[in-house]
Formats: structure tokens, sequence, C-alpha cells
């Protein structure tokens, strides 16, 4: 039983953001899958290799799931932007891989820079992919969120709403992709991203910690014995996180476990950060995801096609290497 209760809990955290990104930020950007399809397409054609460098491309958003950690911005900012600290500790061999997979996931010019800060193929070059995206969707969520609140009799200030939307938008549009990217462009991409994070080497902990122990120690005022044990236990989660949502991906019915775990999650979340106790429904959930399926289905794989070739050319230009290049 102890262990359906932790498998149940963890899947929740696959949306967790649908409900609760605006509690917290930052939020993810392209989301775990698309990221891992990157990095098979990127990177080694060396099988153990390669699974190295995809767990390395999710693995920046490992802080993510950290909601409300006063310290959670700042870990997501050095992961995001002072990547090169992973890519000079790992010299040889599979931390390069990983490090290599690592350095593809950055906001600065790597993947998420597409996704937050410049679109590729849309837009008006100011605004990345996702967010683009994300406005479009965001108002014509917001009449079930309105109704979901006034329905359990939640007061909430006009403001709240609109940033619920919003966030909700913005989860849903990265979660579309990544379903739609199972679907089309690599069916086994959920058994890549559970495969790779089972097996992920025993070095990746020791390399994250000394990459980023000591300044965070700094920066949160503890021990860097504390601050290890904190990047430690954010990996393990996060790896358990990645096989159960690699898991998902191969379902027929990913859709329905997403919305089903993500309402269950907003509930906690509610009433922790809020002291609400209400039931949110899965229908709510499953409703912000078909529309942002809708909103991305036409152009996201054009998106992603030239995310792949501009990633792959600013590797290089910023003499990142992978194993035996």
């Amino acid at each position: 039983m102890k262990n359906r209760l932790i498998l149940k809990l963890t899947l929740g955290s696959v949306i967790a953001i649908f409900a609760v990104s605006v509690f917290s930020t930052p939020v993810f950007a392209w989301g775990s899958a698309t990221h891992t399809y990157l990095a098979k397409k990127l990177g080694n054609k060396y099988g153990i290799m390669n699974l190295q460098e995809m767990y390395g491309s999710v693995l920046p958003d490992m802080f993510n799931l950290m909601f409300g950690y006063t310290h959670q911005e700042y870990l997501w900012t050095e992961t995001h932007y002072e990547f090169t600290k992973v890519v000079e500790k790992a010299k040889f061999g599979r931390r390069k891989a990983f490090a290599y997979g690592f350095a593809s996931h950055n906001e600065a010019w790597g993947a998420d820079y597409t996704a937050h800060i410049e679109a590729l193929t849309i837009g008006s070059g100011d605004k990345g992919y996702v967010i683009i995206k994300k406005e479009i969707l965001a108002p014509f969520l917001e009449p079930q969120i309105k109704a979901f609140l006034d329905g359990n009799g939640i007061p909430y200030p006009p403001k709240l709403l609109e940033e619920l939307a919003l966030s909700f938008a913005d989860s849903g549009i990265e979660t579309a992709v990544d379903l739609l990217v199972s679907q089309n462009e690599d069916k086994a991409v959920g058994y890549r991203m559970l495969i790779s994070a089972k097996y992920r080497s025993l070095f990746v902990p020791f390399l994250l910690s000394g990459a980023y122990a000591k300044d965070f120690a700094q920066e949160a005022e503890i021990t860097p014995l504390e601050a290890i044990i904190i990047i430690t236990k954010a990996e393990k989660e996060f790896r358990k996180y990645m096989e159960l949502y690699g898991g998902i991906l191969t379902q027929e019915n990913a859709i329905d476990l997403m919305a089903e775990q993500g309402a269950e999650l907003a509930e906690m979340k509610l009433e922790k950060e809020y002291g609400i106790t209400v039931d949110v429904p899965a229908e709510l959930m499953k409703e912000c995801l078909v529309g942002a399926i809708t909103v991305v289905k036409g152009d996201y794989s054009s998106e992603l096609a030239a995310t792949l070739e501009y990633v792959d050319e600013q590797l290089k230009d910023h003499g990142v290497k992978t194993y035996s290049r």
C-alpha cells in the first residue's frame, strides 16, 4: 500500500504545474519529453552515451518541483544560466555526454531559449513559442477556471483569475507538445525517458553537487553538506518523476492519467497554500490540455525542427562537445 501511495502522489507531479505554478516561479519551458527528443536527435549514436545525454537534458528542471522553497528561483537560475559549471567539471566519458545534454537545455542559448525568449518560426521575435501560445490559450481557459472557483464559493481578486489562466495555459502548452512528440516525432520517447532515468550513472548527484553546492551554500547561508543533501534529494525525486512521466507517455490513456493525478495534487496544494479544501475535477485539467493541443498542433513540429538545428549550431559555437566528439 505504501508503494502504491508513493506512486500515486509522484505521478501527480507530472502536471503539478497545471494547478500550482502560480504559487511559485519558475515554471517549465519545453517539457521533459521534448528535451529528451531533442537530446536523442542531437547526441551520440552510442546507446549508453545517448542515455546520459537524454537524462542530462531534462535535469536542469530538477528544482522546479520544489514548490514554495525559498531558494527555488536561485537554483533554477543556476541550472538554466550557469550550466557551464557542470560542463567544466565533466571532462570525459559518460560525464561529458551527460554535460552535453545538460547544456543543450539552457535558456541563454539552448532549447529553452526558443520556448521562453525567442521563437524561431512564429511571432515577432521577442517572445518564445510557449509564451506566444499560452497568451493565445489563456483567455479561453478563464471561463472554466472562473466557473470552478465560483462553483466552490472561493473568493478571488480578478488578477488571480488572470494569473491562474496564464499558469494553466503555460503548463498546458508544454505538456501538449510533449504528448504530440510522443505520438508523432518519437513514439518511444516515453521509454527513453524511463530508461535513461532508471539507468543514469551513479556520478550524477556528485557532479551536480560539485558544480553547485558551494555557491548554493553561500546563497542560502547553509553548510556545504546541507547544500549537497538538498541537491542530491532533488535529483533523486526528479529521477523518479522522469521514470513515472515516461511511463505515462507509453500508455494509451496518457491524457486521462495526467488529468487525474494533476487534480489530486492540485487539491493538496490548494489546501497547503490557501487553506482551501476543495475537490478539483480531473475534467478541468483535461480541458486545459485538450485546448493546448488544439493551439499547438499546427506548428509545434516546425518550431522543434528549427530549435534542433539552432541548438546544434549553438553547442558547436560554444565549444560544448559530447563523448567521442
